[in-house]
């Protein structure tokens, strides 16, 4: 059996997230799917283990915004699944909170997992959600003239590139100001290259680092900053803290304006990283009251995987 087709059958979850589970969705919003499957036998405890597969279909604007053809859908075996759940993943731990109308498809095998949500729980909520909360504000204060320069500099090497072959060799002919030597390496906006790197190797950084950008520019250019990141930030310490307090997740979210706000530009980054200050501090407090658990529930996990396990592989 072909593995999409199997995935597809054996599928007991299928959940829209993102904005629309948030609710900070628009008419525009792209909509986001997530899936959890139960393997075969033959794929479960044989040699061709499958533990996630993508379903997604890449549409991309010429400014690298998702087409309405797009669609982002990933769907995870049980097994991986619970193991992020166990840890307390922000993303997976959003599908176990899910509400019904953003359930697309449920069988039994489903439902019993959802029931198990706050077994799930545990004090490593305040780690894992700060934890994200920071990878989004690093990614959102990369600004743009870090963006311009390195875009600058790819277009400068590949008008260079038949000359020189090393970027030593491109350093020792120009004096150019997007380059800045420090020992070893190169500076251009706010990447470092080693010295000695091919000129190919050069620009598939910087092209990769131009593509991630991607339409983020749009939003830097008109807000200053980039207001999704910003978004996404406050999210999750937002929801950190609602499980800290009260052991549960509620969706739509309730800070869902507030989000939309941060969203569309009401406030500035002062303003963002000042908020997110104070409910890092928040969190800090709540874990120290907070009465979940200091270690998830793996036990209880655990025998779920294994009678669901052990139910599909005989049925099979």
């Amino acid at each position: 059996m072909e593995k999409r087709e199997l995935v597809l059958k054996n599928l007991i979850l299928k959940v829209r997230f993102g904005s629309h589970l948030y609710g900070t969705n628009t008419p525009e919003s792209d909509e986001d799917f997530m899936g959890i499957f139960v393997p075969d036998a033959e794929h479960l405890i044989g040699l061709d283990k499958l533990d996630e597969v993508d379903m997604s279909v890449k549409s991309k604007d010429v400014f690298g915004k998702n087409t309405k053809d797009a669609l982002d859908f990933k769907i995870f075996s049980l097994e991986k699944f619970v193991r992020l759940a166990l840890d307390n993943n922000p993303n997976i731990i959003d599908i176990l909170f899910v509400n019904e109308e953003n359930i697309v498809f449920i069988n039994d095998v489903g439902k019993q997992l959802l029931d198990l949500r706050y077994e799930f729980l545990s004090k490593n909520i305040k780690q894992r959600f700060i934890g994200y909360a920071r990878s989004q504000k690093h990614k959102m204060v990369i600004k743009l003239d870090n963006f311009e320069k390195i875009t600058e500099a790819y277009n400068y090497i590949s008008e260079k590139s038949d000359r020189f072959k090393f970027l030593l060799e491109l350093m020792e002919s120009t004096h150019h100001p997007l380059f800045v030597k420090n020992k070893d390496y190169v500076i251009i906006g706010d990447i470092n290259i080693p010295i000695t790197s091919t000129i190919k190797k050069v620009k598939t950084i910087l092209y990769g680092r131009i593509s991630k950008f991607g339409s983020r520019k749009e939003l830097v250019t008109e807000y200053g900053f980039d207001t999704k990141f910003a978004s996404h930030m406050i999210r999750l310490l937002k929801e950190g803290q609602e499980l800290l307090e009260t052991g549960d997740l509620k969706f739509p979210l309730q800070s869902r304006e507030l989000l939309k706000d941060i969203r569309y530009g009401k406030y500035t980054m002062n303003d963002v990283l000042a908020l997110s200050d104070i409910i890092e501090r928040e969190i800090e407090d709540l874990y120290k009251i907070s009465t979940i658990l200091d270690e998830p529930n793996r036990k209880v996990a655990n025998y779920f995987v294994i009678d669901t396990h052990r139910k599909y592989i005989l049925e099979d």
